[in-house]
């Protein structure tokens, strides 16, 4: 059997003497691949690697054959710029830069962007203000890192050209578009406050319903266009419920499968919640405006990329156990009541059993329990239970 490839995996170097190094890479492990304080929590599940100094002051090779796909970031601090072996471990790693493999060096000292090595055509990820055991400029760098490393390795799932080869003058857009879904009513100004904010500080596409969606060019046809890459922003206010266009644009979203975050900000409560906003991600809004909006960024492009990336390791998985009289759907995220619209359709059209394939970890027994009482004979399985059926 061909061996499963990840869709992608992450490695970070740095430097061992950098003691806030090893913080930065547990972080983005954490954000990558599982939260390191809650090993059974859900998370994306992206391999990611370390690399810093081994016996001979160089950090091991590395191989890019576990992966389609991999990023290569590199945490580049004073003694990283200074260390020799450091220097020249960074030229054989611009070797292996090709349109599957990508190196995301990041500033973490004021000379980094001096280092060369192969590395003075590319755009840096700039984290550095200051001092890091400074907590605020600690703070600082560790968001910076987060959203480009989420923002960049979503555009290498989608086959984009890193963002150091786009042009200010002729800027492709943006692999990864925004819908700011609100009540006007009550939900308006902090929506237009957090476009604002976007288009100040981040290289995202955001669309903001009658403002930037064209006459006769519908919302849903906006959606369609952007499957893949698209993500909905829910402004979650006392009116949002109430209003049926906002009720429709949440139907829109979760019937083409894209990313949903919902930004909770009820003041006094609803009559109706809306039952469709489940199965999501939520966010509250804190006293530091600027620090939530950081937040509620990374938090729809973790979901962008997790979606980019479980697609296509279920995909993988789906090819490597074919189950005979047995057809397997996947979807990327955990399965809900509103699946059963595309289960039901598959049913017409096949007479095999169905399997739903969705990420780890598995659902609880009381959520199964709901989703096999419509339908006992469709299994509901994540990949460590394919093996049992083969």
């Amino acid at each position: 059997m061909k061996r499963l490839k990840y869709p992608l995996s992450v490695f970070v170097v740095w430097h061992p003497e950098f003691k806030e190094g090893k913080i930065i890479a547990n972080n983005i492990y954490s954000i990558l691949c599982r939260d390191t304080e809650l090993p059974l929590s859900r998370g994306i599940g992206i391999p990611v690697y370390f690399r810093s100094a081994s016996s001979n002051g160089t950090p091991i090779s590395i191989g890019k054959e576990r992966a389609t796909k991999n990023a290569i970031v590199l945490l580049i601090d004073q003694n990283y710029f200074i260390d020799t072996n450091f220097r020249e471990y960074t030229e054989t790693l611009t070797r292996l830069v090709d349109n599957t493999t990508r190196i995301y060096p990041v500033s973490l000292c004021a000379q980094a962007y001096s280092i060369g090595k192969g590395l003075n055509s590319y755009q840096f990820i700039r984290a550095y203000q200051g001092s890091l055991t400074v907590k605020d400029n600690f703070d600082f760098s560790m968001r910076k890192i987060k959203t480009e490393l989420l923002h960049d390795c979503a555009r290498l799932l989608m086959n984009m050209q890193p963002t150091w080869e786009d042009k200010n003058e002729n800027r492709p857009n943006s692999p990864v578009k925004l819908f700011l879904s609100h009540a006007k009513k009550d939900g308006e100004e902090v929506t237009k406050r957090f476009k604002a904010f976007i288009e100040d500080h981040l290289k995202l596409d955001v669309f903001f319903d009658t403002i930037d969606i064209a006459d006769g060019y519908s919302f849903e046809q906006q959606i369609e266009d952007n499957i893949e890459n698209s993500a909905l922003v829910v402004f979650h206010s006392d009116e949002y419920s109430s209003r049926e266009w906002c009720r429709i644009e949440v139907l829109i979203a979760k019937k083409n499968k894209c990313s949903i975050v919902v930004v909770h900000d009820i003041k006094k409560g609803e009559k109706r919640a809306f039952p469709y906003l489940g199965n999501v991600p939520t966010i509250v809004i804190q006293k530091d405006e600027t620090k939530s909006f950081y937040e509620i960024v990374n938090l729809t492009l973790y979901q962008v990329l997790n979606n980019l990336f479980q697609k296509e390791l279920l995909e993988s998985f789906k090819e490597h156990f074919e189950i005979k009289g047995t057809e397997i759907i996947s979807i990327a995220t955990p399965p809900e009541l509103f699946n059963y619209i595309d289960i039901l359709k598959k049913k017409k059209s096949t007479k095999d059993k169905l399997i739903v394939l969705y990420p780890e970890p598995p659902l609880g027994t009381e959520e199964v329990k709901i989703l096999n009482e419509i339908d006992s004979e469709t299994k509901f399985l994540t990949p460590i239970l394919l093996p049992t059926l083969v």
